[in-house]
């Protein structure tokens, strides 16, 4: 029983150097500093995920409008073809140096 107790010997505090009065307020300290360090973490985390969820699943209104502009990028350019019909005939077109 005795070699049992020659353990506890080894553990505690030393009396100067390692552990003093204020030990216990650094160690809270760290831990609210690790705390806030992991809340910082998830708050972006956080904001990570909804930028993904809402560019992968817009909601309906969203996703109306998104339809809209590709319908409307799909379409020949109607002012482009009114400019070329209105331009007279010996007229250039507004690109032909570019050619």
């Amino acid at each position: 029983m005795n070699h049992l107790l020659a353990i506890t010997m080894f553990m505690k505090r030393p009396e100067f150097g390692v552990h003093a009065e204020n030990t216990a307020a650094m160690d809270w300290f760290v831990i609210a500093n690790l705390g806030f360090l992991f809340l910082m973490f998830g708050f972006f985390a956080g904001c990570a995920w909804m930028i993904w969820r809402r560019s992968t699943k817009p909601e309906s209104h969203v996703k109306l409008l998104m339809e809209l502009e590709e319908d409307e990028a799909q379409k020949p350019d109607s002012k482009a073809n009114s400019a070329r019909e209105e331009s007279a005939p010996w007229e250039r077109p507004a690109d032909w140096w570019q050619k």
